[in-house]
């Protein structure tokens, strides 16, 4: 589907990659994620590249299938070809002040070992993968065309675990794709059961002009059906996620802090409290200040969404947060350290 859509791959030099995130960090960027439909496909060949007015031009093309199988590096990139887990290495060698990096979205089915193990030498790349699936029926996948099975799916979420035993995992969910019967529907759930994904982004199929289904599938499922399914899934969701935050009550996590939190900004009295308009006070040597908090919001490297009392002068920073509560959403807790101490 995402080739009829969104056009071919286009991969830029990686040089000029390096550069933007160099620029990106000179100016006071802290968090920087690699964006790509199928991001992991990236490989840029240098003995093939074209220059127009001496700067070199992006490429264009798929890779085919670098990294089926047992995973692996991928046996397609020959020597002077950067594949993404170089391309990964490259910024954290050459942009050392860049404490995050991310990046989304990463293509199941040719996802190799070496871009795992670049991750687990560098911490300062996010615990962080989505792996969309779409079916836990290998019948709908088919007909989808994804190219991977519920079996080899899994292969790769072992292989994450292994290397990155604490990685978060997030999924994306087709639901009511021609032909899915019930027990299909019931695949699906269980393997939201299996995956423990901290959160998965379902939805109900709709014909989309430009994909292969609407020519080649009727869309047969009843609305009513979808929705049904669509809740039941997203309920099975709710409790693996509730699950997966559990684990993080009375931990400490670092967490970038993104903004003011939307209860505060919809209440439109930010910088009150966002604990009952409760203002802290840090004293230092000599002195005496008041600070005012306010409910901020973040994400943790694995993304995870936390919320907590702050300064809204910490938004940008990377700080410790000890969390004390979690729902299915989001994860509640408090400065593990004096605000001042971290601006």
């Amino acid at each position: 589907m995402v080739p009829r859509t969104r056009g071919a791959e286009v991969h830029r030099p990686p040089n000029h990659i390096v550069d933007e995130c160099r620029q990106l960090v000179a100016g006071g960027v802290k968090e920087i994620t690699l964006l790509g439909q199928t991001v992991n496909h990236y490989h840029y060949d240098g003995g093939a590249a074209v220059h127009v007015r001496g700067v070199a031009q992006p490429q264009v093309g798929a890779v085919i299938g670098p990294n089926r199988g047992t995973g692996g590096p991928s046996p397609t990139f020959g020597a002077g070809v950067t594949s993404f887990a170089g391309l990964l290495k490259m910024i954290c060698d050459q942009v050392p002040d860049l404490p995050r990096l991310r990046f989304v979205t990463s293509f199941p089915r040719d996802f190799g070992d070496d871009i795992l193990q670049v991750m687990a030498d560098e911490p300062r790349i996010c615990r962080y993968l989505h792996l969309p699936v779409q079916s836990g029926s290998d019948t709908v996948l088919g007909r989808m065309n994804r190219g991977h099975t519920v079996e080899t799916y899994f292969e790769l979420v072992d292989r994450v675990r292994k290397f990155l035993p604490d990685a978060e995992l997030a999924t994306d969910i087709i639901c009511g794709f021609p032909g899915e019967t019930e027990d299909d529907h019931r695949a699906t759930a269980e393997l939201l059961r299996r995956g423990l994904f901290k959160n998965a982004f379902i939805f109900k199929y709709s014909p989309r002009p430009g994909t292969t289904a609407i020519d080649r599938f009727e869309d047969d499922i009843p609305d009513a059906v979808k929705k049904r399914r669509n809740n039941e899934l997203l309920e099975v969701q709710s409790e693996v996620s509730a699950q997966v935050h559990r684990y993080y009550v009375d931990k400490t996590v670092r967490v970038f802090v993104e903004s003011i939190s939307a209860r505060e900004r919809k209440s439109g009295t930010p910088g009150n409290g966002g604990a009952g308009g409760v203002e802290l006070g840090w004293e230092k040597p000599g002195e005496t200040t008041q600070t005012e908090t306010t409910q901020l919001v973040g994400r943790t490297g694995g993304d995870i969404i936390v919320v907590f009392d702050g300064d809204p002068d910490l938004i940008g920073q990377i700080i410790e947060v000890k969390i004390h509560r979690a729902t299915p959403l989001t994860l509640f807790g408090e400065l593990a350290g004096s605000p001042a101490a971290m601006l």
